[in-house]
């Protein structure tokens, strides 16, 4: 429920603003003074909606933080004081002296030095509201299909840690009864056992990185120096791990056209769950995945994703290794003379990209500038989970 009221109150309170601060310019611009009457003293009458908005915005707001204080969810969290002060402070007081003077008709300096005043301190507001919607719009854009859908919840048992790489564990769980899920698609983690979050909440988006039809389900993620990270590390077999999910649109596309997965480090989860599915149906259209590391060492799957390459002929594999001189293969970042390499046409392919930002930013700009239309490709971002 908070992640239906969330969205729907900030709605809410910054359409009230926007139209408290547009009829405010109109009338005083083009309209009469009895018009401007009507309007500020019937403004104070719209905080009976504005108030509950803003409070129900804020504290679904702390909620869905999950204790996170960093990233987008930490920027936006940080603007709720500015925006509540300034309603409290400003807009509130501003708007009750205004609609006082207008019912008595007084239109004097003071009465338009606190319009100023008030305009202000609207016009800020509707800034900061409308960057935290568009912030919001961000965080949710991974799931953005599923969304408004009931959100479900499931509690599973860690069956088996498994070390896949140097410093990357994959996690398998037990398979919820009703569990579905498309290749492609993630789950928020949280963790019983947690009970101090740290600068980035209680809570984890993990890809799963299994095959749908899998009687278990995997996740896999790099163990950083965080509490949520020390505690899913330190975790025996057995223990009780909550999962919401799935959600997420980044799935294979239902057509010939070839496949181009641009991977990096663990951003190679959700592929290996596309192509695993792929293959399990009879892959009949040409896969290519470009998966990036610094060394061999620290390529999660490599080994498996080598042995289907060699089984299949319509999957390949090319690894490359920016920081490994002895890597019997590509060497360093993914560049379009690389893609060009391995691929005759990237403009007739699908690509999909994961791994870290900067990364896929990076993947982003090349393709624009190779001439990919925007509507082939598709993208996930891996902050270090």
């Amino acid at each position: 429920m908070p992640r239906l009221i969330h969205p729907l109150a900030g709605v809410v309170a910054l359409l009230t603003i926007a139209t408290f601060w547009l009829s405010t310019v109109i009338s005083e611009l083009f309209l009469s003074r009895d018009v401007v009457i009507a309007v500020k003293t019937t403004i104070p009458w719209g905080f009976l909606l504005l108030v509950p908005a803003l409070a129900a915005t804020g504290g679904s707001g702390v909620f869905l933080s999950q204790g996170q204080r960093t990233g987008l969810v930490g920027t936006k969290l940080r603007r709720m004081p500015f925006i509540a002060a300034n309603g409290i402070l400003i807009l509130i007081p501003s708007a009750l002296f205004l609609a006082a003077r207008a019912r008595s008709g007084l239109f004097d300096a003071s009465f338009y030095g606190v319009q100023a005043l008030e305009l202000l301190a609207g016009a800020t507001n509707i800034t900061l509201l409308g960057l935290n919607f568009r912030d919001g719009l961000k965080l949710t854009q991974w799931r953005r299909k599923s969304r408004l859908q009931p959100a479900q919840r499931y509690r599973t048992i860690l069956e088996k840690k498994e070390n896949v790489a140097d410093g990357t564990v994959a996690f398998v769980l037990k398979k919820p009864e009703g569990f579905i899920f498309t290749a492609g698609q993630a789950v928020y983690v949280t963790l019983p056992e947690l009970h101090k979050s740290d600068s980035e909440g209680r809570i984890r988006t993990f890809s799963l990185a299994g095959a749908p039809t899998d009687s278990t389900l995997l996740v896999a993620t790099r163990l950083r120096d965080s509490t949520f990270k020390h505690c899913l590390a330190g975790l025996p077999e057995g223990s009780v791990i909550d999962i919401e999910g799935p959600y997420g649109d980044l799935a294979v596309t239902q057509d010939t056209r070839p496949v181009v997965f641009i991977a990096g480090g663990i951003g190679i989860t959700p592929f290996r769950s596309m192509i695993l599915e792929s293959i399990q149906r009879g892959l009949t259209r040409d896969m290519t995945l470009f998966y990036s590391n610094r060394e061999e060492r620290e390529a999660a799957f490599l080994s498996e994703l080598q042995q289907l390459s060699a089984a299949h002929p319509h999957f390949r594999l090319v690894a490359t290794m920016t920081r490994q001189p002895d890597w019997q293969g590509e060497q360093g970042y993914i560049t379009q003379a690389m893609l060009s390499r391995h691929l005759d046409d990237l403009t007739g392919a699908v690509l999909y990209l994961a791994g870290p930002p900067a990364m896929v930013a990076a993947m982003q700009t090349l393709l624009k500038q190779a001439d990919v239309h925007p509507t082939q490709i598709h993208s996930e971002s891996f902050a270090g989970y």
